[in-house]
């Protein structure tokens, strides 16, 4: 009877030795995993030029973004530009007066995507456009920590173009001896949870991605 009672006791202590294992060896998944996210952010680097795409697409959020597309754009990098997921109050002229580009070039090559409401609807829109137009090598430029998860996106889309990366780096986020600010690493978590879920979604057909804090990129913001 004794024995019993003794094998009984033993239970709550492995279920909860288990338990701490498994919260253990969770934290240490995240924390390497976040480990692995922040390193290859800070190792994304722009493509050379000689990565000439049909199109280039930038998913809003602030200036420099913008900036750097149309500089591309110039540069002869593709022929046509989309920026996607542009506030509805944005006119053509106010994206042309905030760049400091000419009228000429915005109504000539730039496309303005009003619809998307998150990286979800960039993707989207982004699919369309290249199909539209039969592009099928694109330059994506967005702030780098957001690479990864536009990528993701994009390869959840069907028929999907090429894509070439083209990263920039928010001053404001990074240090000049290559390590986050804390605004930086306070982003770049928030960034590796998106990542999580909408792998989850990917993976599992779940839509989670009210779980995920995405939030609409708007010409208007300037953080990133």
């Amino acid at each position: 009877m004794r024995a019993l009672e003794e094998r009984r006791s033993r239970w709550p202590r492995r279920i909860a030795w288990l338990v701490l294992f498994a919260v253990l060896a969770s934290g240490a998944y995240l924390v390497g995993g976040f480990a692995r996210f922040a390193s290859d952010v800070a190792a994304l680097s722009a493509p050379p030029t000689a990565a000439h795409a049909d199109g280039i697409v930038v998913l809003t959020g602030g200036e420099q973004r913008l900036r750097k597309a149309i500089g591309l754009l110039r540069e002869g990098e593709g022929r046509r530009l989309l920026i996607s997921g542009v506030n509805r109050d944005t006119s053509a002229g106010a994206i042309a007066r905030a760049t400091g580009t000419e009228m000429a070039l915005i109504d000539c090559c730039v496309d303005l995507d009003y619809e998307a409401m998150d990286t979800i609807g960039n993707a989207e829109a982004t699919a369309r456009w290249a199909k539209e137009h039969g592009f099928a090598r694109l330059l994506l430029v967005t702030s780098d920590y957001h690479i990864p998860r536009s990528l993701l996106e994009m390869s959840g889309v069907s028929d999907p173009p090429a894509i070439v990366p083209y990263p920039v780096s928010p001053e404001k986020l990074w240090r000049r001896d290559g390590w986050p600010t804390r605004l930086g690493l306070r982003l770049l978590v928030t960034e590796y949870a998106k990542v999580l879920v909408v792998k989850a979604r990917l993976a599992t057909g779940v839509d989670l991605s009210t779980l995920s804090g995405s939030t609409h990129h708007r010409v208007a913001e300037r953080s990133d």
